[in-house]
């Protein structure tokens, strides 16, 4: 396959352009603003300056928008608005130097229908995520209980782990597509790109299909990097599926993995710091890319599967990457497949090991009373078979009423409430908010299918509550209840 010559990994970098903060608003087609490092309006274009504009920018919405993007908890905010003559216009914020850009701009039709079904995937992600993350809760655990009454040499060991690795790649994938559909903190640590590409390549090759060969080739001491280990799994879920649905009539994908130097060029041309780094590319024998393609592909919303795709895939691929301070490319010839490369800076030598598993640890005991208040009954019984065979006493509540008159008849007695946030006629918010009215040194651990960062987003609790994200593992578990029973009582404050 001999791959064109669009522009890719490495570049060229001229210094003789205008610097970046000098060009001028006006040059763009759509209301624009310039903000400084606090929020403030510090230029705008001429199509900016209307009374909407203004509206839209200090609405609280977008207000809380801009303040995410400055503090760095999103590389981007986005919020579909009407205008008062009910056109559909969407409003983006996104980092610029020390401050931020945001722009405002109508939506066309296709644009406006394509939004609108991602609303609705993120309703229905946010419905569903409680519910799956239970059944996660589930695998996970059995799997380990299982698991904890072999060794490694027994021969259910290998499959028993394996359902309890699936487990754990469907947790990070739930948790990726609430990501999506609402935003979430990204969690970079100390990764081996190869065992990402192995775990991925094992899940995705069934799928792919016997048609179409999928190959490795990956560099046998290959440096470490630091990103986010889901996003690094959507990111070549992304591109793999991609491929394969680009080679209809079957053929090759090659997935390869080497040590690259970043050079002072290279760096200038993508926004990187230039030093040593991890070059992943994915290359296919399908149809193809023209320019004209090749110059969309990161447009959210472009598509060419037209009723069959989002137009998400890469310009999500294009955010994580450069969230990982790293860059992608891609070359393409119509007729001859297309490469895919990414360039990843590789992590100081100072950081620690990738993080693996951990295998379940049971000196994680204690004797006290511990309340759960949990609505799904398997759930609860999964979670209270966890807590008594690490030396806990439980008492069990199907919802949180029933947790609350057990805690007003027993609350000297009771050292820990674990409670699910999303109960039937009380919710876990409510019922904390009582449970520390009646004793405000208890100490409480909510438990929930959405993110955290969500949580705090729609109010659900205040900062300082412990928190647990469904779906866990026992061993998780076991170390929160520990290390709340051992973290001396702090304040309630739910607002």
């Amino acid at each position: 396959m001999a791959p064109a010559p669009q522009t890719g990994l490495p570049g060229n970098c001229t210094t003789d352009e205008p610097p970046q903060e000098a060009v001028s608003l006006d040059a763009l087609p759509f209301a624009a603003a310039l903000l400084d490092a606090n929020g403030k309006v510090r230029a705008v274009n001429r199509a900016w300056n209307t009374t909407e504009c203004e509206e839209h920018y200090t609405s609280l919405a977008v207000q809380c928008g801009i303040r995410d993007v400055l503090e760095g908890r999103t590389g981007s905010f986005s919020e579909k608005r009407n205008t008062v003559s009910g056109v559909p216009c969407s409003v983006t914020v996104t980092p610029h130097g020390s401050g931020a850009l945001i722009i405002r701009q109508a939506l066309e039709a296709s644009q406006t229908q394509a939004s609108q079904k991602m609303e609705t995937v993120g309703r229905l992600a946010g419905g569903v995520a409680h519910d799956f993350a239970n059944l996660l809760i589930l695998i996970a655990g059995y799997s380990d209980i299982l698991l904890s009454r072999i060794t490694e040499q027994d021969a259910w060991w290998p499959e028993l782990n394996e359902i309890r690795l699936a487990a754990a790649r469907g947790a990070r994938l739930t948790a990726q597509l609430l990501g999506f559909t609402r935003g979430r903190a990204i969690e970079p640590r100390v990764l081996d790109l190869n065992s990402v590409v192995t775990g991925v390549e094992r899940m995705l090759r069934p799928i792919i299909g016997e048609y179409i060969e999928l190959r490795t080739a990956l560099a046998l001491t290959l440096d470490r990097i630091v990103a986010d280990p889901g996003q690094m799994e959507q990111v070549l879920m992304n591109l793999l599926l991609n491929a394969r649905d680009a080679m209809p009539q079957g053929g090759s994908i090659l997935i390869e993995t080497s040590n690259y130097e970043v050079t002072d060029d290279l760096a200038c041309a993508h926004e990187m710091e230039p030093g040593p780094g991890v070059l992943l590319s994915i290359s296919d024998t399908g149809h193809g890319m023209d320019a004209s393609v090749i110059e969309h592909i990161w447009k959210p919303l472009f598509t060419t599967k037209e009723g069959k795709g989002t137009g998400l895939g890469l310009s999500t691929v294009q955010q994580i990457i450069k969230e990982s301070r790293g860059a992608v490319s891609v070359r393409s010839v119509p007729g001859q497949g297309s490469t895919f490369t990414i360039c990843l800076p590789r992590a100081p030598q100072s950081a620690g090991d990738a993080e693996t598993l951990s295998p379940p640890r049971p000196e994680l005991a204690g004797s006290e009373i511990v309340l759960l208040a949990e609505d799904e009954e398997s759930v609860r019984t999964l979670l209270s078979h966890v807590l008594r065979s690490r030396g806990y006493q439980v008492l069990e509540a199907s919802n949180g009423e029933e947790a609350l008159h057990i805690f007003e008849k027993r609350a000297p007695e009771i050292h820990l409430v674990l409670t699910d946030m999303v109960m039937p006629r009380m919710t876990g918010r409510e019922l904390g908010e009582q449970i520390l009215r009646i004793r405000p040194d208890a100490k409480v651990i909510f438990m929930s299918g959405y993110t955290d960062d969500v949580l705090r987003h729609t109010g659900a609790f205040g900062s300082g509550i412990s928190f647990l994200q469904k779906p866990l593992f026992p061993e998780v578990l076991a170390a929160k209840v520990r290390e709340a029973l051992d973290t001396p009582s702090r304040p309630f404050n739910p607002r």
